[in-house]
């Protein structure tokens, strides 16, 4: 039951984000119009925690979604559906058995082929609960978080953990809400980008030999005296993209197997 509840969680969070960004609004845009905070959204887009029930008719109203789409409910039946349905009320209750058994092993074979086509598309990284600040600072000195599921590819093969960003001094680069991959080294090489801890503070930033560039020419680069503590945490290889989260199905199919 706590595998199906988050597969549940992180088909909201896909639903919330997916429909947030094709509304053009930000995390602290559909905060104001629902009358939560932005680390409230922040944490349903990341799958860290869900909407209270009486909150989800004003997040879709927010979105301009329905309540069906949000909790995944398909509205009405097709012509082809209810003809079967007519169908199989037709039949004696000896055909019927005999319908559902048919309809049985096909749906276990179909899952046990979807099982085997799944493993090894996948891997699991683990993903921060903490933020790496963009903008403004945010702590990044201990680990909180879980492993999640990812799909695999040459950067999530290489990739150590998942981190999010927190505010906009690396757009258009990365923007605010973004998870980023995370390859953990202690040098990076000039351009590179990556996760930096200073003064115990975690900043993704651009590494240059002078300081930290940000990619919104608004923020200055910063740069450190002898006094600072400075420590990379390790190389950002991309934003991870809505299409490499697994589904909802995928995700219980996951849970069901053994690696």
């Amino acid at each position: 039951m706590k595998e199906r509840t988050c597969a549940g969680i992180e088909r909201y969070a896909r639903t919330i984000r997916d429909a947030r960004n094709a509304a053009g609004l930000n995390q602290q845009e559909l905060a104001d119009r629902v009358g939560v905070s932005r680390a409230a959204v922040a944490g349903w887009e990341t799958g860290h925690s869900r909407p209270d029930l009486d909150a989800i008719p004003r997040i879709c109203k927010a979105l301009g979604i329905s309540l069906g789409s949000f909790f995944g409910v398909r509205e009405g039946i097709t012509k082809e559906e209810r003809s079967l349905v007519m169908t199989y009320r037709a039949m004696e209750e000896n055909d019927r058995q005999a319908i559902r058994w048919q309809a049985e092993a096909l749906l276990q074979r179909r899952k046990e082929f979807r099982m085997e086509e799944l493993r090894g598309r996948v891997v699991r990284i683990y993903r921060s609960d903490l933020s790496a600040a963009a903008g403004f600072s945010g702590l990044l000195d201990a680990e909180r978080g879980e492993k999640v599921w990812i799909f695999a590819d040459e950067r999530t093969g290489r990739a150590d953990e998942i981190i999010s960003v927190n505010g906009n001094s690396m757009a258009p680069t990365f923007q605010d809400g973004d998870q980023v991959l995370v390859e953990h080294t202690d040098s990076l090489r000039e351009g590179e980008i990556g996760i930096f801890l200073v003064d115990g503070e975690g900043y993704i930033k651009e590494y240059r030999s002078e300081g930290l560039v940000s990619h919104n020419p608004a923020y200055p680069m910063m740069r450190f005296s002898e006094g600072n503590e400075i420590r990379c945490v390790g190389r950002v290889l991309g934003k991870v993209y809505p299409e490499q989260w697994p589904t909802e199905s995928q995700m219980e199919l996951l849970s069901e197997m053994r690696f």
